[in-house]
């Protein structure tokens, strides 16, 4: 009997650690700041971890200096769409990031709270609907989009 009381709760302590949220204990989160989001990131998933088609990308790239812009996709297309223009962090309790296109094309869709910036990944969530989510992670920009 005890043999099978000790194996229950082996099994149950195991199916606790399994099902358990990932330890971000030793994380290091960085504060949401142009210079520390500068560079180039790759849309790794979407709401709620819905991945890109295969064969699809969006990259974008942020300039700390002058506070700019650079995206390149070719979502729901075969052609590769380049769009620029100017970001905003704000700061005041939560990081929300806004931007607005070049050319008058406008506003960004959302504004986004930027969670969980670490020096590689980092999550948006749309301030205006939290079922709408963006996870990216640092990336290098593949050498035909530098054209």
């Amino acid at each position: 009997m005890k043999k099978i009381v000790k194996f229950a709760m082996v099994v149950v302590a195991l199916m606790a650690v399994g099902c358990s949220e990932p330890d971000l204990s030793g994380t290091v989160f960085l504060d949401v700041t142009p210079n520390n989001i500068s560079g180039v990131w790759s849309l790794k998933s979407y709401d709620g971890g819905q991945n890109l088609e295969e064969g699809t990308f969006y990259y974008i790239e942020f300039d700390r200096k002058d506070k700019t812009f650079v995206s390149y996709d070719n979502l729901g297309s075969m052609e590769v769409f380049k769009n620029s223009g100017r970001y905003d962090i704000v700061t005041d309790g939560a990081a929300v990031i806004r931007g607005m296109y070049d050319f008058g094309r406008g506003d960004w869709e959302h504004s986004y709270y930027v969670r969980n910036l670490t020096q590689n990944s980092m999550v948006w969530v749309a301030t205006d609907d939290e079922t709408i989510s963006q996870v990216y992670e640092r990336a290098e920009l593949p050498e035909e989009l530098k054209k």
